[in-house]
């Protein structure tokens, strides 16, 4: 799996995926912003609060989606699990989705782009 920093990210792609229209998403980078600022809004937290997106490979995934983790900071000195979800983008659009079960990928509740 691919790790990449979010935060990084979030400066070049976020403005752009944070527009109220959906656009196609052409890379792992680009759905881990829209997924931050999608998933960050709706939970009322800062995109910052992301630390990186763990991607699964494409070929491991449904076709048409990137699939990624979305990893939150960890502020304590012993942590457990970091991950806020796992979440699919469709490349097509950039709607983003929960992913309700990771064995199978089934795809849940669409993430609304709220503001």
């Amino acid at each position: 799996m691919l790790i990449r920093v979010a935060n990084i990210i979030a400066l070049v792609v976020l403005p752009s995926a944070s527009c109220t229209t959906t656009q196609a998403v052409s890379s792992a980078e680009a759905a881990c912003a829209v997924a931050t600022a999608r998933v960050t809004a709706q939970r009322g937290l800062e995109p910052s609060h992301v630390a990186f997106c763990d991607d699964i490979s494409e070929g491991d995934t449904p076709a048409g989606y990137y699939v990624t983790a979305l990893r939150a900071h960890c502020s304590e000195d012993l942590c457990g699990s970091t991950n806020m979800g796992w979440f699919a983008v469709q490349k097509a659009t950039g709607e983003v989705f929960e992913v309700e079960d990771v064995t199978d990928w089934r795809l849940g509740r669409r993430v609304p782009d709220v503001r």
